[in-house]
């Protein structure tokens, strides 16, 4: 299984409550029209992550980096391991250690997972439930319960929201093959990331998987 295989998918930006009675759904609410305006006016971000990945069968993987995102549809994951790129048009997943590079189509199927548009941002295609507050580190969060609207590889997922800046700073999503948990550290919102951090050019001795 790899470690940050999910992190290419996509979903995409705001949600209404429902299913909630009207005190709660309020106060869900204003959590998510104030985070969606947090994000809204912003271009670009970077952020230090940290990942736990448990698959169906039990075994557990970890892995750190960093992730830069850029609207609309462009991001970058680098791990020791790994770098996963899109520009919105291509992706490319490119494995020093193996050296290869496997090239495919964006995708964007609505019920996927995405870091853009999930870990800086709120999906829309999920109803959503105020489940209580928690500490993320030392940052006092809200914790939001996400449920798909429509089958995909999504099942269920969870967002902490920072009670002061309404920064998104952890992501537990549960899919067909297991579940993973993001925490964001460092989080820097327009911090001028350079567009050619979204494009790939695979090196001479790398072999090229094209999927497209």
């Amino acid at each position: 299984m790899k470690k940050i295989s999910i992190l290419k998918y996509v979903v995409i930006a705001l949600t209404l409550i429902v299913g909630i009675d009207k005190t709660y759904s309020q106060t869900a609410q204003e959590i998510i029209k104030k985070t969606q305006d947090k994000y809204e006016s912003i271009s670009d971000a970077k952020a230090t992550f940290s990942q736990s990945v448990k698959g169906s069968s039990g075994k557990s993987q970890s892995a750190s980096g960093t992730i830069y995102i850029k609207k609309t549809n462009k991001y970058r994951i680098e791990t020791s391991g790994q770098i996963i790129i899109t520009d919105g048009t291509t992706s490319w997943t490119y494995s020093p250690k193996k050296k290869q590079v496997v090239i495919d189509n964006y995708k964007d199927d609505g019920s996927s997972f995405s870091p853009n548009k999930f870990l800086f941002t709120y999906p829309e295609n999920f109803y959503s439930d105020l489940d209580g507050e928690e500490k993320v580190g030392s940052a006092d969060c809200y914790v939001l319960k996400l449920s798909p609207r429509s089958k995909g590889n999504i099942k269920s997922a969870k967002i902490w929201i920072d009670k002061n800046d309404y920064i998104i700073k952890k992501v537990n999503v549960n899919t067909k093959e297991g579940s993973s948990t993001y925490t964001l550290k460092d989080v820097s919102l327009d911090a001028g990331v350079s567009s050619s951090k979204f494009t790939f050019s695979p090196p001479a001795d790398v072999e090229v998987i094209d999927m497209r």
